[in-house]
């Protein structure tokens, strides 16, 4: 997909509206030679046992051209849990990673153990042929279960990556 596609960067202003309309604060990122998607922000306040923010980055992949002549995108969402884990907590937090992501309805939790961020990622397919208000609707109902599953696992997450509990505490706490 090209970064000046209309139909994935429509469906994405109609979401800033949405949530804008709604009280969230929402922005953009634009493409870069490192991170080359533009991607929609948008902020939910009040998750997790601490009501922490999360910063929820939309965008739909480039390079899809074939695809997106078939009708056919792919829009990714990405949350930033932490940054910069130290390496001694990595083998717990991927203990607990792997068994969360084994109860998850959609998306995965990760480490990217290069740089110590850990994050949530779901990538799904939309149609270009439905109607734009119908892939909107998707992607809200798809945005509220990705906040309900912070809702329920971040603080688990980022106490192991603190190194405050075990991924074996932290399961047995969660009841899994």
């Amino acid at each position: 997909m090209t970064i000046d596609s209309k139909g994935p960067n429509r469906l994405l202003q109609l979401l800033e509206a949405d949530y804008s309309a709604e009280g969230f604060q929402t922005g953009w990122t634009e493409p870069s030679v490192e991170d080359p998607f533009r991607s929609l922000i948008v902020l939910f306040d009040g998750v997790g046992e601490d009501s922490r923010d999360i910063q929820l980055e939309l965008c739909f992949l480039t390079d899809m051209e074939d695809a997106e002549a078939a009708g056919i995108c792919i829009l990714q969402a990405f949350v930033t849990i932490t940054e910069d884990v130290s390496s001694e907590f990595y083998e717990q937090l991927l203990l607990l990673i792997v068994k969360l992501n084994t109860v998850l309805p959609l998306g995965a939790f990760g480490l990217f153990a290069d740089t110590g961020v850990v994050y949530f990622k779901h990538n799904s397919l939309l149609l270009l042929s439905n109607e734009d208000s119908s892939n909107v609707k998707a992607i809200d109902t798809q945005n509220g279960l990705i906040l309900h599953l912070h809702q329920l696992y971040m603080e688990a997450l980022l106490r192991v990556s603190a190194g405050h509990e075990s991924a074996e505490q932290t399961l047995e706490n969660l009841l899994l």
